[in-house]
């Protein structure tokens, strides 16, 4: 019972078992009220005939009588007990009764659940009912004998009434059946049909590989639930084909990335050993393209590292502004040589972050607009103005900016520019952005160079 169409079914059977047993007994008890209330009305005819007889010719006109009435086309027969006041039957249909008190035949029945021995006043008050006489069920009802000191007490065996119910039960459970199976087939049919395309997708979930085109007998989606189901993951299949094309753009790129700076240290070892350049020169560049090799993969570490969710980042309380201004010291020199200005303007903001993480995204961005500016880069810190946004970062130079399709590239791993290095250092800073809930975005800057903007969102 371990699949969705074996537990559907059993769900189904099983509510349908129990909807069936309730109904039947619903039905039983609505069956027994109708008949025992229409033998109630038929019992109470056949007193008032019994008690018409008695008055026109006595009791020896009585015993002659049939008290016999019909319900649902079966003919039934009543039997009659005649009571004196103190309840000794005088007379009655049944044979070796006189002369014996009711008592000692008779528990009155109080619905179903409870039985007492009534005294001649309860008998007087009780008119109709259900009792138990000499062991059986009888349904009853009694009728004073008018200018008489009797009652002429008319019963009939609920035995003889409850056989009605053999031909009513059965036509009831020919339905009931005949409305299981009708259900049941629906049922299945419904199932089927909603099972069949979720094994298409199971089948498909199992056969996807990310490098290969999807099979045009996918399952398309709709608007049911299951629909929905297939939709996400038509949208989850084309995110891992885009990530696994980015992979494979990334390996290839990293290859080609690598390979650059390796080569040219060994056709510089080649030259040097050929004598074709100066020990001193080709030692220069072989040290310049080693750093860049070094610098390239310690990038590449620590995007790896960014990547790795499970990596905790340690938050602590850091003045935003000093922060600012630690990164402005060290890149001074780098500006000083160049005649760069570099300032922070805005006020100091108390913020718990990952400072470290922070820090590298700061320090990155600073590095590119220092490489792409003219004459300054200004840091700009604000206290955010909407709750959602708590404090923003703006970073900008009056360099040539970026047009609109760079800046949606800039953030893509080994986009260099035209004055770029690595072309990890954004990509560096978009990871780290993305980890600690901002947003990150390049525009056109105030200077007239380009704007990098960190928004801290509200987590």
């Amino acid at each position: 019972m371990r699949t969705m169409r074996a537990k559907i079914l059993l769900s189904l059977s099983i509510a349908m078992l129990i909807t069936v047993c309730i109904t039947v007994v619903l039905f039983i008890r609505l069956i027994d009220d109708l008949l025992v209330n229409q033998a109630k009305s038929k019992l109470h005819e056949q007193a008032r005939k019994a008690v018409h007889i008695m008055s026109d010719g006595g009791f020896d006109r009585l015993d002659n009588a049939e008290l016999n009435y019909v319900i649902k086309g079966m003919l039934l027969s009543a039997d009659y007990f005649i009571l004196s006041t103190d309840n000794r039957i005088i007379d009655s249909s049944v044979s070796g009764v006189e002369g014996k008190k009711i008592e000692s035949l008779l528990l009155i029945r109080q619905g179903f659940f409870a039985s007492v021995h009534p005294s001649a006043h309860d008998l007087a008050s009780v008119h109709e009912g259900v009792a138990v006489f000499q062991g059986k069920k009888i349904l009853f009802t009694n009728e004073e004998l008018p200018g008489q000191p009797y009652r002429i007490f008319v019963y009939s065996p609920l035995s003889s009434l409850r056989a009605l119910y053999v031909p009513l039960m059965r036509t009831t459970i020919l339905s009931i059946v005949a409305s299981f199976l009708v259900i049941l087939v629906i049922g299945l049919m419904v199932v089927s049909r909603l099972v069949r395309p979720l094994k298409r997708l199971k089948e498909a979930v199992g056969n996807y590989e990310p490098n290969q085109p999807q099979d045009s007998d996918f399952p398309q989606a709709d608007k049911s639930e299951i629909g929905e189901l297939i939709g996400t993951f038509h949208s989850m299949s084309a995110r891992i084909q885009q990530h696994h094309n980015g992979q494979i753009e990334f390996l290839q790129n990293v290859s080609h990335e690598l390979r650059t700076p390796l080569m040219s240290i060994q056709g510089y070892v080649y030259a040097i050993q050929d004598q074709v350049v100066s020990q001193d020169e080709g030692l220069s560049i072989i040290k310049v393209q080693s750093q860049r090799l070094i610098d390239m993969v310690e990038k590449l570490l620590q995007l790896s590292r960014l990547e790795a969710l499970n990596e905790e980042w340690p938050v602590s309380l850091i003045d935003l502004r000093s922060m600012a201004e630690d990164a402005v010291h060290l890149l001074m020199p780098v500006a000083v040589e160049r005649s760069i200005s570099l300032r922070v303007e805005g006020e100091g903001l108390h913020v718990a972050v990952p400072a470290e993480q922070l820090f590298r995204m700061i320090l990155n961005l600073l590095q590119n607009a220092v490489r792409h500016t003219f004459t300054e880069v200004v840091i700009h810190l604000e206290a955010g103005t909407t709750p959602e946004v708590v404090w923003v970062m703006h970073v900008d130079d009056d360099g040539e900016g970026l047009t609109e399709q760079e800046a949606a590239e800039v953030f893509g791993r080994f986009y260099t520019g035209s004055n770029g290095v690595t072309g990890l250092g954004l990509a560096i800073c978009r990871q780290i952005a993305s980890r600690l809930g901002g947003e990150l975005s390049c525009t056109r800057s105030p200077l007239g160079g380009a704007r990098f903007s960190y928004i801290q969102h509200m987590l």
